[in-house]
């Protein structure tokens, strides 16, 4: 997808015919739309090809776009609709008809829009397939689609033809249009956003790949190309191009170094497989102490996109849920990395680091059960959740720690570690830490997926090669493969089944998305 998403950090107190070919869709795989030969090609990241779909003469696919599930969109104008493909190529199904389409892309919000030959319109399709018009008709020269991370759309107009004439235009969420770039592009073809808000444009008429700045300052990203027509970004930030009418397809990476990615028959619109079976969502409920016995939430982001989440700390909420002593005023600090404060409490901020740290404390020294939440509000975007873990304060009866989690995106499974420390945190000079954790993961209907007290019990050999193994051999960790759905870790001491008191003490879950998905 050419949508690309900002990490926006945000706290608050408290789907007619059967294709006759097919393989599976991949994440991180490159298609490409074979207008000319009525197929859809995919690479792997070796540049290996193979065929995707293909079918009859009704069947020419041009444009691409993924959305967050792994379906693939693809424009067909020979048949004046909208081909919807599952991700395991099993069917090309109309998902919306009478339409020339050109082309595709998502919104955040999963609505589809495309640009009509016809009418010189942009029609937006919801997630169900409703049509409204989003812009035109007489909009005669429009070419491309691309999303910014604030939800403006960006499109390619042709011009005249001639050198110079062609321009960028912006819409708004609501439709109004402006100019973004009113002149200088000369046979303008695709868009795409890098993971910083730059905005670049396939110029077929120059032979170049024009880069331009959030403010629009313009630079040439690369020259020398061969007309090039559609664009895309891989999650490492090399940019992909589709050249004609020589059928190759060239990789430059950020630096600007070009190499010979693959030679297909034809070329039409590119467009990577999104991340699918994610991390969305971390949440854990905790007793937060005072000093070092604060609630620490932490999490990785990974990819080339920047993210957008929601990091929410609450307190007074968990009353009306039957918890007794609640946190009465909670506050959350976000430390980046480098253990720099991005803000404190409501503020809103924007953020380019990798990984980031929620801190969420009582006001004043003040203690009490409390929530600390992180929300992926923007899946299927080139940068995931894979890491998300929390330290706090194991009790006994209501205050063992929970930890949520919610896997979304595609319709497999992901393999994930859930991993309960406490031993291995007294390396770090945390005092008081739990001296025997014990795990439990259950699922939405409170049945138990799996448990373990001492991680060499059962599943010693898989989780020593995911290279996540805890240090200690009293810690717990399990791996396991769930369907999208929304998990629970239950972290406790462990009583060592004699009739002992569980212990208590300072301990981490963590979470950790593997590769695997099915």
């Amino acid at each position: 997808m050419k949508q690309t998403l900002f990490k926006t950090l945000l706290a608050f107190s408290l789907f007619t015919a059967a294709a006759c070919y097919s393989t599976q869709a991949a994440p991180g795989d490159l298609y490409d739309g074979g207008l000319s030969d009525q197929k859809i090609y995919k690479f792997n990241t070796a540049g290996t090809q193979t065929i995707f779909v293909s079918d009859s003469a009704t069947f020419q696919p041009d444009w691409l776009a993924f959305d967050s599930k792994g379906n693939l969109f693809a424009s067909n104008p020979a048949h004046s609709a909208i081909s919807k493909i599952p991700p395991n190529g099993s069917t090309i199904t109309d998902f919306a008809t009478g339409i020339n389409p050109g082309d595709l892309a998502f919104d955040a919000a999963g609505n589809l829009f495309a640009i009509d030959g016809i009418t010189g319109s942009i029609f937006k399709y919801t997630p169900t397939g409703a049509k409204t018009t989003f812009a035109g008709p007489g909009l005669n020269d429009l070419i491309a689609l691309a999303f910014a991370s604030d939800g403006n759309l960006f499109v390619t107009r042709r011009g005249t033809g001639l050198s110079g004439s062609g321009s960028i235009v912006k819409f708004t969420p609501a439709g109004a249009m402006s100019t973004f770039i009113p002149s200088g592009l000369f046979l303008p073809k695709d868009l795409a956003f890098d993971g910083f808000g730059n905005l670049y444009e396939a110029d077929s008429g120059s032979g170049s790949v024009f880069k331009f700045a959030p403010n629009g300052t313009k630079t040439t990203f690369k020259a020398g190309l061969n007309a090039p027509q559609s664009l895309a970004f891989d999650r490492d930030g090399n940019l992909f191009v589709g050249e004609c009418p020589t059928c190759d397809i060239v990789k430059i990476t950020p630096a600007g170094t070009q190499s010979l990615f693959a030679s297909p028959s034809a070329i039409g619109g590119l467009a990577f497989e999104p991340p699918t079976g994610q991390l969305t969502n971390i949440s854990t409920r905790a007793s937060v102490q005072t000093g070092s016995g604060v609630t620490i939430a932490g999490f990785i982001l990974t990819g080339t996109d920047l993210k957008q989440v929601v990091v929410r700390g609450l307190g007074p909420t968990l009353a009306q849920f039957g918890v007794s002593g609640a946190l009465a005023d909670p506050t959350l600090q976000l430390v980046d990395g480098s253990g720099k404060t991005i803000f404190i409490n409501d503020n809103w901020k924007d953020t380019q680091q990798a990984g980031i740290q929620a801190t969420g404390l009582g006001k004043n020294n003040t203690t009490g059960v409390g929530l600390v939440e992180v929300y992926d509000i923007t899946t299927g975007a080139f940068a995931e959740l894979t890491n998300v873990s929390t330290r706090g304060f194991v009790g006994t009866g209501d205050n063992v720690m929970i930890g949520g989690f919610i896997t979304a995106g595609g319709n497999g499974s992901t393999q994930v570690v859930v991993r309960g420390l406490g031993p291995t945190l007294t390396q770090f000079g945390v005092p008081g830490a739990l001296a025997d954790p014990a795990l439990r993961l259950v699922d939405s209907n409170g049945n138990i997926v799996r448990g373990n007290n001492n991680w060499k019990d059962s599943q010693q050999v898989a989780i020593q090669a995911t290279g996540l193994a805890p240090s200690d051999d009293l810690e717990a960790a399990i791996i396991v493969t769930v369907a999208p759905g929304n998990y629970t870790a239950i972290l406790e001491g462990n009583g060592g089944g004699t009739g002992e008191p569980d212990s208590i003490g300072q301990a981490i879950v963590a979470k950790i998305a593997l590769l695997g998905r099915d």
